[in-house]
């Protein structure tokens, strides 16, 4: 297993594999299943009891905004950031075989994905691979179907991040009402349209950053007023700062 860390981003979906990173109880914006790689982690019952039991497992998903303390003896592990808003997050719980309340364990597809976490912290598949293995490992939905329409607006916001992207502009440039617009694009992208340009700037700022690029400069890459705007958002969406992987 190589120690460098990995993050990837696809869509309203992002994947990083790599070490533990130690943090205390803490809370995400979005939906995570983790997974540990070589061995077993413990996901505390009471995640601000030091002494809390802990239920050990090798996958576990914890819902957005709840709060959570892993126990990591090993590494490297995987983490899957899910969009609360999207279908995966349904998809999983019911994919997952015990419900603790504030988590669950044991996904049912587990040694299918922890074989394809392995090959990703070995660098053995590439980014393309890796989005199609994920969606059909744990079984997640794709597009219910492709609006040109919607995917012109989609494509327009991937190659300009930077820019503002109203929503009576994109709207217009569609030939739609923008009551029409966001209905279309939450049917075929799965998310609303204010959430889909978050995880688009912030998955073009993971890719500068994989590309060498200082935080500032992935920062303003990907629309972000800042280094501190964008590590704010990095941290209430990952819980945990960019600069642990720069």
């Amino acid at each position: 297993m190589k120690d460098a860390a990995v993050l990837l981003g696809f869509g309203t979906r992002a994947l990083y594999v790599g070490p533990a990173l130690g943090l205390s109880a803490h809370r995400n914006a979005v939906a995570v299943l983790c997974a540990a790689i070589s061995g077993k982690f413990g996901v505390a019952r009471d995640p601000l009891d030091l002494r809390s039991p802990v239920v050990t497992c090798r996958t576990a998903l914890i819902p957005a905004n709840s709060l959570h303390r892993l126990e990591i003896a090993t590494e490297p592990m995987a983490f899957l950031y899910l969009d609360p808003q999207s279908a995966d997050l349904t998809v999983l719980r019911a994919a997952m075989r015990h419900d603790y309340g504030r988590f669950l364990t044991g996904l049912r597809s587990e040694a299918a994905a922890l074989a394809m976490f392995r090959r990703v912290a070995r660098g053995e598949t590439e980014p393309a691979i890796v989005r199609v293995e994920l969606a059909t490992v744990l079984g997640l939905p794709s597009q219910a179907r492709k609006d040109p329409r919607i995917t012109g607006a989609v494509q327009r916001m991937r190659a300009s991040p930077d820019e503002s992207h109203a929503l009576v502009d994109l709207a217009a440039a569609a030939g739609l009402s923008p009551s029409r617009f966001l209905h279309l694009f939450k049917q075929t992208t799965g998310v609303p349209l204010r959430r889909y340009r978050i995880w688009n700037r912030m998955g073009v700022a993971i890719r500068r950053i994989a590309g060498g690029a200082t935080l500032t400069e992935a920062a303003h890459a990907a629309g972000f007023a800042s280094s501190a705007h964008f590590s704010a958002a990095f941290r209430a969406m990952f819980g945990m700062t960019p600069s642990r992987l720069a």
